[in-house]
């Protein structure tokens, strides 16, 4: 498995392909909201994982403000769950993150996490960020927040 950034129209398709089957397809999100302005914007850093089948897995980072950035779009194809390629990425998403946003070597992660995905992100270091649940694209979330710094990577 590779984890590259995504420089390329090419590399942007398979993003869009894999955010397509898992979003689109198996959770039955509205293609209108999986696709936004934000995957164009110069800010916004795409990531996938890719093996000698095709895509894997694929996260964006949002930048909110200097030191605070914004995981998103987090997904892994039905084929690799459950095998570690989830945290792969999530690893590489947090670390690009810290070398290209972070302020005076820190930087506070933020998502929002789907229901089922809550007890994943917990176990590598996320907490909640309050107690508010809510409907985003018909699916429950929550905010979670990680302050990272190259000593916790």
């Amino acid at each position: 498995m590779v984890i590259t950034r995504v420089d390329s129209p090419e590399d942007m398709a398979d993003v869009w392909a894999l955010r397509r089957d898992v979003f689109v397809v198996e959770q039955n999100v509205p293609l209108e909201e999986e696709m936004d302005d934000l995957d164009h914007d110069p800010s916004t850093i795409h990531l996938l994982a890719r093996d000698e089948l095709g895509p894997l897995a694929t996260g964006r980072i949002l930048l909110d403000s200097p030191g605070h950035v914004h995981l998103g779009r987090i997904c892994v194809a039905r084929r690799v769950r459950g095998t570690g390629v989830g945290k792969r990425l999530l690893l590489a998403l947090e670390a690009t993150a810290l070398d290209v946003y972070a302020v005076d070597g820190v930087l506070t992660v933020a998502l929002s996490a789907q229901r089922d995905a809550q007890g994943f992100y917990e176990s590598v270091g996320y907490s909640r960020a309050d107690d508010r649940e809510y409907l985003d694209a018909g699916i429950w979330h929550r905010d979670m927040v990680k302050r990272i710094s190259r000593a916790t990577l």
